[in-house]
């Protein structure tokens, strides 16, 4: 089952118990997700974002970013404001790019409140140009800000540094 079939059926459940005896007991809460379950659902997301931008897909690298201007993406001197301007970079950037590599070498996933989570990593990859051009290794940091919206997980800021 599914983390959003389990929050419906979390909120579901003490409806059906309220209609059939009243009032449901002090006993009976909404139930959050579990601290582990809350982690795994978002690092599952990055992992998809990180999946997509090695084959070049900059919707799904994009794919848990709110489709407005609230996502924010940061990189040496550029700051993306709103989902449309970071997929205009991604298209052209991936437009460039035959290929990348990425290797997470540290992470840490932290909780900060039910409905926020941060995530930094440290990566190594290398890409491939359309002249067939492979880059050394490049080392990347990473943090990323996701906020629980309406029951699903959405990054809304992400910073991004090159080592050079």
């Amino acid at each position: 089952m599914s983390l959003t079939s389990l929050m419906r059926v979390s909120i579901v459940l003490p409806l059906l118990v309220a209609s059939a005896c009243g009032s449901p007991p002090a006993s009976v809460k909404q139930s959050e997700p579990s601290e582990a379950e809350v982690v795994s659902t978002v690092e599952a997301t990055l992992d998809k974002a990180v999946a997509a931008s090695l084959t070049g897909d900059a919707e799904g690298v994009l794919g848990a970013a709110p489709r407005d201007d609230t996502f924010t993406f940061v990189t040496a001197d550029r700051m993306l404001v709103g989902y449309d301007q970071a997929l205009a970079a991604f298209r052209q950037t991936y437009a460039m790019l035959q290929g990348q590599t990425n290797q997470v070498i540290q992470k840490r996933t932290r909780v900060v409140s039910p409905d926020v989570v941060l995530v930094t990593l440290v990566s190594e990859g290398t890409y491939t140009d359309k002249a067939g051009y492979t880059s050394d290794p490049v080392g990347l940091g990473l943090t990323a800000v996701f906020v629980r919206q309406a029951g699903e997980w959405r990054v809304v800021h992400v910073h991004q540094s090159v080592a050079e």
